[in-house]
């Protein structure tokens, strides 16, 4: 499980961001990465981000700002996190329209956002930060297991109730397997070659 996300944003130490988000009474992170599935509204951290873009005037959609902090099985924790303004998650293979998907115009409110929580970088240890605090670009993320769970919305239709068949007027509503009976019904009765399990573009 997991996924990767590739995002536009800025790079923050962990300490800088802990000490903005213990500042702003939320939990540290110490390193570990929220939910994926928990924003935007029940990620606390995605929560204040948004409450400082509408502070500043900002009037972009809540969704476009996050934390995202790598996770990969097996390695120690990031020292880093992402705060994004736009990003876009993979979960095996999509297309990307950049100017469509992750336009590059920063939102209003977001610099300041970005300025307010670099301030508390000055409040940690040099060795605790990293090199180039605070650098906007473009970024790709892994979020290994279930901290980094995302379902493309075609996995999501796929597992509505009940399923209908795309080639005649058959009906399937098991509430286990409504999916995997379609597909069978396709593949005995229309000749698809299409798996029961098939991988998703999105």
């Amino acid at each position: 499980m997991g996924s990767t996300t590739l995002l536009c944003g800025f790079k923050v130490s962990i300490g800088t961001l802990d000490a903005f988000l213990d500042a702003n009474g939320v939990d540290e992170t110490d390193g570990t990465p929220p939910f994926y599935e928990d924003h935007p509204d029940k990620d606390e951290i995605s929560k204040l981000l948004y409450a400082k873009i509408t502070q500043a005037g900002g009037t972009a959609d809540k969704n476009r700002f996050r934390a995202m902090i790598p996770l990969k099985e097996g390695r120690g924790k990031s020292t880093v996190a992402y705060v994004t303004y736009v990003w876009l998650t993979v979960y095996a293979h999509r297309e990307v329209l950049l100017d469509e998907d992750l336009p590059i115009a920063v939102p209003e409110g977001f610099e300041e956002l970005r300025r307010e929580i670099l301030s508390f970088g000055e409040k940690i240890e040099t060795v605790d930060k990293i090199a180039d605090e605070g650098k906007m670009g473009l970024f790709l993320v892994h979020i290994y297991e279930i901290r980094g769970l995302y379902k493309p919305q075609e996995m999501r239709e796929w597992a509505k109730v009940p399923q209908y068949c795309d080639q005649c007027d058959a009906v399937f509503d098991d509430p286990y397997g409504a999916f995997t009976q379609r597909q069978l019904h396709r593949r005995d009765v229309h000749g698809s070659k299409e798996s029961t399990c098939p991988l998703p573009e999105g």
